[in-house]
């Protein structure tokens, strides 16, 4: 089993995982960290690591933002704890946290971080052209 770690400026990944969980439910192996204003680097880093080292399985962290604190936090571990299975993904997005907590039971790291990279330009939709294709179909 993979641990997902959402980690996000503020409060977003809380929420983010509370929102999942109104659609799927208690969400174990999900763990929601925020960056407050009260953090830096560091402390962030120490957060994450906490949540990697105590877990024995692989860890996918999904951040919010490329090249953002919680983004450049979470990498830093992935590249210290090199006995442990991470992976790091940003963009964050309640359809790819859903789609994750979906398949999490059903992929491994590999298979997940796969999966989020092959879908994360299909979550995207403008309504005219979403209008136009469902005519199309008729």
């Amino acid at each position: 089993m993979t641990q997902v770690i959402l980690v996000a400026h503020g409060n977003l990944a809380v929420e983010m995982k509370n929102s999942a969980e109104m659609i799927f439910g208690q969400l174990n192996d999900f763990q929601a960290l925020s960056f407050t204003t009260k953090d830096g680097l560091e402390s962030l880093s120490e957060k994450i690591r906490s949540v990697v080292t105590d877990y024995s399985g692989d860890s996918l962290i999904f951040t919010d933002i490329f090249c953002g604190t919680p983004y450049n936090a979470s990498c830093s571990v992935c590249m210290q704890e090199v006995n442990k299975n991470i992976e790091v993904i940003s963009g964050m997005s309640l359809p790819l946290v859903l789609e994750l907590a979906a398949a999490q039971n059903n992929m491994n790291l590999k298979q997940l971080v796969t999966m989020i990279m092959e879908i994360s330009n299909e979550v995207v939709k403008l309504f005219e052209n979403q209008q136009i294709e469902e005519e199309e179909d008729f």
